[in-house]
């Protein structure tokens, strides 16, 4: 419970809040800001062939898969959102941009005397949409990303004529949230997924949405070596926005400002910028596991909670750090958080070939449960959920939250491990524990042995945090 005498005594230490923020930002706390060095590698159109081969080799005879992107979202009125493309068509293409389309068949199938494996549609490049939007992509620059040797305009599907005596399935991945379709335009998005399902009607074939979902996802579960170095950068980003924020914090900055700490870090590191809205939790607001308000101001005795992951060519990273804002956890605290990192630290020795995916949670759940009784802050197995609420892990990659097939874990899968315990004011426990709210999440890789932790140049132990935040200049890094 935050009291009026602590209310008091933050701002007789610190003066007004606001104000202090302000001169926060005049004395530069941004001085401690560390960068990585370069990293240029992206993915080559190599990769992107390989992805389609395992596909086809995978598909049924007499399969066809058809792949579009992802629409443009509307924020307000006609100004969009940051586009970012459908990840089962990036996986397959290495194409970034909208209102295209994949045709991959199983056997090459022949159209207008011509034999074809697969057909990649794009838009045309129109100078005026240039002006406006920049570069759009060429059918030669295209054929460069993806390894498809056949680029054609968009325009071009609607009148194509398939042999469906030769197509016996039909693969699709989900395309939701296409917000219109413009009626002058016959290759934009919804154009390409209406004449793809009006040819389907009319040859009888159904289209196997859920079906191509699962084999997109077993496809992608286990990640590949050029996979591996897009998340390890994306990783290695994350942890260097954690480290600037635990080397920058001061009491009475605001949670948005050491947003802008952390976003400033991923896209002065190369990243594409965040892979999901940054949580920033200090005090209560901890309480409320996607908080994205990021708004309130940091108080001397508060924890705050850092649910963060850049994004590198697409793939996602994703890691909590819980730290306190004067630099030094109470002793509530540090039991909680060590209870935490205890199952952390058990569900990452579960993490392994074998065990099922829901492995890791089972074993962190009982961790927790037997330490919250301990601890006296429980008395029943039953109540555990009332502070342990969340799953401990999911898959990561071209989505922070990635496809995968929840069965047991095989080496090359990449999943985060990410236990917690929330203790609301008003909780029905001693208040000594009230408004202690901590996660510690990290990225590992599965492996033939032990799990490979991803994400061990950010601290985590409370040791290895109170020195990074006590000596900013020195570089603290946590083994496992």
């Amino acid at each position: 419970m935050r009291s009026i005498i602590s209310l008091f005594l933050l701002s007789f230490s610190l003066g007004n809040g606001v104000m202090f923020a302000q001169q926060s930002a005049a004395q530069n706390p941004l001085k401690n800001l560390v960068s990585l060095p370069p990293f240029e590698e992206e993915l080559s159109a190599t990769f992107f062939a390989e992805n389609r081969e395992r596909l086809r080799d995978t598909l049924p005879d007499s399969s066809v898969v058809a792949l579009f992107s992802a629409p443009l979202k509307t924020r307000s009125n006609d100004i969009h959102f940051p586009y970012h493309q459908d990840p089962d068509f990036y996986y397959f293409t290495g194409i970034k941009k909208e209102n295209a389309m994949l045709l991959l068949f199983k056997e090459p199938i022949r159209i207008e005397d011509k034999w074809y494996r697969e057909i990649l549609f794009i838009e045309d490049k129109d100078p005026k949409k240039e002006m406006w939007t920049g570069k759009m992509l060429g059918a030669e620059e295209a054929a460069e990303i993806s390894g498809v040797g056949a680029v054609w305009s968009n325009t071009q599907f609607k009148p194509l004529q398939l042999d469906w005596d030769k197509l016996k399935h039909v693969f699709a991945n989900r395309h939701l949230f296409v917000e219109g379709d413009d009626l002058t335009h016959p290759g934009d998005l919804m154009s390409l997924i209406n004449h793809f399902y009006n040819k389907c009607e009319r040859a009888g074939r159904p289209v196997l949405v859920n079906e191509g979902e699962d084999l997109f996802a077993f496809l992608r579960q286990q990640k590949s070596l050029e996979e591996l170095r897009m998340i390890q950068r994306a990783v290695d980003i994350t942890c260097e926005a954690h480290n600037n924020v635990m080397r920058s914090i001061q009491p009475g900055m605001t949670e948005n400002q050491l947003q802008a700490i952390i976003e400033y870090t991923f896209r002065f590191n190369g990243a594409d910028g965040p892979a999901f809205p940054s949580i920033v939790a200090s005090g209560d607001n901890g309480a409320i596991l996607h908080y994205t308000d990021n708004s309130g101001v940091l108080i001397p005795g508060d924890l705050v909670v850092m649910d963060i992951g850049a994004q590198y060519e697409q793939y996602a990273a994703d890691i909590t750090r819980t730290i306190p804002v004067n630099g030094v956890f109470s002793d509530e605290q540090r039991q909680v958080y060590q209870l935490v990192l205890d199952a952390h630290t058990v569900a990452i020795r579960y993490a392994r070939p074998g065990y099922k995916f829901w492995t890791p949670h089972e074993e962190a759940l009982r961790m927790i449960g037997k330490g919250l009784i301990k601890l006296g802050i429980i008395k029943e197995w039953s109540e555990i959920g009332d502070y342990f609420m969340h799953g401990t892990s999911h898959y990561l990659g071209l989505d922070v939250h990635d496809a995968g097939i929840y069965s047991a874990l095989k080496p090359g899968d990449v999943i985060t491990v990410e236990p917690g315990i929330y203790i609301p004011e008003g909780s029905p426990c001693d208040e000594k524990w009230w408004g202690i709210f901590v996660r510690i999440e990290d990225d590992i890789l599965i492996t033939e042995d032990e799990a490979m932790i991803l994400s061990n140049s950010s601290p985590r132990s409370i040791d290895a945090i109170e020195a990074m935040m006590r000596k900013p200049d020195v570089m603290v890094e946590d083994q496992p």
